[in-house]
């Protein structure tokens, strides 16, 4: 996977699952359940990932550790629920926010999202 195709795209607003779902299309071929939230708060986008990700029919599984391809939800705080995500690969996690894609260590992602969860499809 060459990251920097991704850093330079802009996603639709929340960027993070569109994303996901574009990595997981160009480079596993595999599609994933979209998601619509009502307005683009904390709580709604939280409220998605939990009915079409630990819900949804597309298989993914919680894992104690990352490989490539996993997704990697993300949370400011335990009581707001997992409302941010990108995907792991060589180490680092791509994630996209409003203002632009990054690419970072986990230990720095953990500096403004101390709950993290990695999920995978088998």
């Amino acid at each position: 996977m060459n990251i920097n195709d991704y850093l330079e795209k802009q996603y639709p607003n929340p960027p993070c699952w569109a994303l996901v779902a574009d990595v997981y299309e160009a480079e596993l071929g595999l599609g994933v359940q979209e998601y619509r939230t009502v307005n683009n708060s904390i709580r709604s986008i939280a409220a998605a990932f939990r009915l079409n990700l630990y819900k949804g029919e597309h298989g993914f599984e919680q894992v104690d550790e990352p490989t490539d391809y996993t997704v990697v939800m993300l949370s400011r705080q335990p009581k707001l629920g997992m409302h941010h995500c990108g995907i792991y690969f060589d180490g680092k996690v791509l994630h996209a926010l409003p203002d632009g894609n990054l690419y970072q260590d986990v230990a720095s992602l953990r500096d403004t999202y101390p709950v993290i969860e990695f999920w995978r499809r088998p």
